[in-house]
């Protein structure tokens, strides 16, 4: 079974609550604001760790976050 992030959710999310990317790669840690970006745009995978930060930041249940999918989307980055 494979599992994606549903990236869409977390950059639509992160723009309504008016949170910046420079806000949430402090958040979880991350150096500037380009690493956060590298993650939202899937380019690099979200950590484990680092995608129930963005739950508990953008006040998301976490299974709204990953999904279960039979085929890889655009908007989406698989999770084995």
């Amino acid at each position: 079974m494979t599992y994606v992030v549903n990236l869409t959710l977390i950059s639509e999310s992160r723009k309504k609550q008016n949170l910046s990317m420079k806000y949430m790669a402090e958040k979880l840690g991350l150096r500037g604001k380009s690493n956060y970006f590298q993650r939202e745009k899937g380019r690099v995978p979200f950590k484990a760790t680092e995608l129930r930060q963005v739950s508990d930041i953008l006040g998301i249940e976490p299974q709204k976050i990953l999904l279960k999918s039979l085929s890889k989307s655009q908007h989406t980055e698989e999770v084995s």
